[in-house]
């Protein structure tokens, strides 16, 4: 029997507890994850919170885009300070305007493009809070979450309530909720309900000493513990991340989960196609396209459009993993149609630099039966950096495309 397969601390989780950390104590190293299993997005995390214990300095964000994201609002609170940030292309390209614009608003601060897109300059004078923050939910939950842990800074430093207001139907609204539920175990108490949050006091609480497993990378674990029969630790169906959707998403196709003694196993078949919102769960969506793969007919994710804006353009990169294994994948506005192949074949996918293509792409070949050698498999670090390890105790070889 293969060992148990074991998901590495959840980096949305980490993200959050650890600037909540810096903001109520003034540092966060305690709730690090191991460095051999740390992402590389929480290490840029880290490193720009300690950068920004300063008054001045550069942070390089290199493609992380929650932890830019994160950072620029705390720098931007930072009064009498001048930072430089900078990063890959892609990031760079990525929607980050409404966020921007809201921290104008709301502190009078700078934030101005040198050369596009890099550096990105942020320097304040004397705070001036000028409420509430208003931002855009429609083309990330980020930006909401950014400013609930700005909000919380105000609070913690000695701000009267702080109301943050989300403009538009907010994508993946599970990670804003799980913004507010770390917010309650630091000890804030947060008021309200999407589109209008009002971070009201802190109390000090007793802080976590422990972060939760990952659920988007426990999408790549339970698949792969279905094809071998083997086990699945850390998996919390009660977490606050909503990946955990996956899960339902596995057993309204006709899988069942099981669990014991800390132990989930994944048994059954297949009996119909996967019915997915990729808003309520985007980070999931390239493994259950690798699951539809497999299905005995036809899958449809809708609300598609946020996986454009991602590491890489998501949607297309899943049309032609779908193709690749001959399948089918069509996209119509926002919607897009999986198609088994009738049968299956290998051959090289470009993982464009992105973890969860990489993944997803290694999930499907196993799923599958056949080899798909993948560019870039060094990718996973960002997220899962044991992933090939945890893979390879049910047989499945890194395969590097040349």
């Amino acid at each position: 029997m293969a060992e148990a397969l074991t998901p590495p601390s959840s980096k949305s989780d980490a993200h959050r507890a650890l600037v909540l950390a810096e903001v109520c104590d003034g540092a966060h190293e305690a709730l690090l994850p191991e460095a051999s299993a740390r992402p590389r997005d929480v290490e840029v995390l880290s490193s720009g919170l300690r950068t920004l214990r300063g008054t001045s300095g550069a942070v390089d964000c290199l493609d992380a885009g929650a932890p830019f994201r994160f950072l620029v609002t705390q720098a931007a609170l930072r009064p009498h300070t001048a930072w430089r940030f900078v990063g890959t292309p892609r990031l760079g390209a990525r929607p980050h305007e409404p966020l921007f614009e809201s921290l104008r608003r709301a502190l009078g601060v700078t934030i101005a493009h040198g050369r596009q897109p890099w550096p990105l300059a942020v320097e304040s004078g004397a705070r001036r809070f000028v409420g509430p923050f208003r931002v855009s939910g429609v083309e990330s939950s980020q930006f909401a979450s950014s400013l609930l842990l700005g909000a919380a800074r105000l609070v913690r430093e000695g701000a009267p309530p702080v109301t943050l207001e989300v403009e538009g139907e907010a994508t993946s609204a599970g990670y804003l909720a799980l913004t507010v539920a770390w917010l309650a175990r630091f000890g804030f108490t947060v008021e309200g309900d999407s589109p209008r949050l009002t971070v009201t006091r802190w109390a000090r609480a007793e802080q976590p000493t422990a972060l939760p497993g990952d659920w988007s990378s426990l999408t790549y674990l339970l698949p792969l513990a279905w094809r071998s029969g083997a086990s699945v630790s850390h998996v919390d169906r009660g977490a606050a991340h909503p990946d955990r959707a996956f899960a339902a998403h596995l057993e309204d196709a006709g899988l069942g989960l099981s669990q014991s003694a800390g132990a989930t196993r994944v048994t059954g078949a297949l009996q119909r196609g996967l019915q997915v919102d990729a808003a309520v769960c985007p980070d999931a969506v390239p493994a259950l396209v690798a699951v539809a793969l497999v299905a005995p007919a036809p899958s449809t994710f809708v609300r598609c459009g946020v996986l454009r804006h991602k590491e890489s353009d998501r949607l297309e990169a899943l049309v032609e993993l779908a193709r690749l294994v001959g399948g089918a994948a069509e996209v119509e506005g926002e919607r897009l149609v999986v198609t088994p192949p009738s049968v299956a074949r290998g051959g090289v996918f470009d993982g464009r630099d992105d973890h969860r293509l990489v993944m997803a792409a290694t999930v499907a070949g196993a799923l599958l039966g056949v080899t798909i050698s993948v560019r870039g498999t060094d990718a996973v670090t960002k997220s899962f950096p044991g992933f090939w390890r945890e893979a390879a105790k049910v047989g499945i070889e890194r395969v590097e495309a040349t």
